[in-house]
C-alpha cells in the first residue's frame, strides 16, 4: 500500500505576480521635529502639531435622482499645542506678538516645520511653511500640578508651500514682526545679510515694525536702508 504524501503548505507572498514591489517603510516618529513661528524656534515647546490641517468643505448636490457630495473649497489650518512658557522670547511672547501684529496691522505670521530638525531640507525632509492669521488664544490654563498648555488653531491666509532645499529670501514684508518671502525661504542670518532683500513697503516702515533675522535680532527698513532694531 502506497504511503500518502502531504502537500507542502502554500507559499505566502506579499505581492501577486505582476504587482510592483513596495518600498521599505520608515515610519516617522516625531521626536526630532522642527517648528518655527515668527522666526523663533519653538520646537522644544511643541506637544502636538498639524502643519497644515486641510479642511475640505463638501458640497451636496441634490437632484431628482438623489444626493451626492463633491469636494468644495479647501481651508488650511495651523494647529499646534505647546507647553506654555512666559520667558522672554518663548511661547507666550511669540504668540502674543503675532496676535497683536495682526490686530494692529493685519500682518499674518510666518511659520515653518519639517520632520527632522537635525537634518537639512531634502526630498525626505521637506520644509512645510505658510502664513497664518493669529487669533486670540488661551493665555493660561491647565490642571494643578501639571504643565500648562496652550493650543492654537489659526487659519492660513493662503495655501501652504513645500520645498526640499534652501530657498533664498528675496523680500521682507513689514509687520510686528513681519516675514520674509517667498514662503519657506531661509531666514537671512543677520543685518548684513539683508542686503539685496527688497522691503515691502519700500517706503519708511511704520513705528514698531520689523523683521527677525536668524540671530534673533529685529531689523527695520528706513526707506533707504536696513537698520538694526524695531522702527523708532
Amino acid at each position: 500500500m502506497a504511503t500518502a504524501t502531504k502537500e507542502p503548505p502554500p507559499e505566502v507572498s506579499l505581492t501577486a505576480a505582476g504587482d510592483p514591489v513596495g518600498p521599505t517603510i520608515t515610519p516617522l516618529v516625531l521626536n526630532d521635529g522642527y517648528f518655527e513661528l515668527a522666526g523663533t524656534n519653538l520646537s522644544c515647546a511643541v506637544k502636538h502639531l498639524e502643519a497644515p490641517f486641510p479642511e475640505v468643505k463638501q458640497v451636496t448636490i441634490t437632484t431628482f435622482c438623489g444626493e451626492y457630495d463633491t469636494p468644495g473649497t479647501t481651508k488650511y489650518h495651523l494647529r499646534a499645542t505647546l507647553y506654555q512658557d512666559f520667558s522672554a522670547g518663548s511661547v507666550d511672547s511669540v504668540l502674543y506678538a503675532a496676535w497683536q501684529g495682526y490686530v494692529t496691522s493685519g500682518t499674518p505670521v510666518a511659520w515653518k516645520a519639517r520632520p527632522h530638525a537635525s537634518r537639512v531640507a531634502a526630498a525626505d525632509n521637506p520644509i512645510i511653511s505658510g502664513l497664518a492669521v493669529p487669533t486670540p488664544y488661551l493665555w493660561l490654563g491647565g490642571d494643578a500640578g501639571n504643565a500648562s498648555e496652550v493650543a492654537i488653531d489659526w487659519n492660513l491666509s493662503a495655501p501652504p508651500t513645500r520645498t526640499t532645499g534652501a530657498v533664498a529670501a528675496t523680500g521682507a514684508v513689514a509687520g510686528a514682526p513681519g516675514y520674509f518671502t517667498p514662503s519657506g525661504s531661509t531666514t537671512p542670518a543677520n543685518l548684513a545679510a539683508l542686503a539685496g532683500v527688497t522691503a515691502s513697503p519700500s517706503t519708511n516702515w511704520a513705528v514698531g515694525q520689523y523683521v527677525i533675522t536668524s540671530d534673533l535680532l529685529a531689523n527695520n527698513w528706513t526707506g533707504a536702508a536696513w537698520a538694526a532694531g524695531k522702527h523708532p
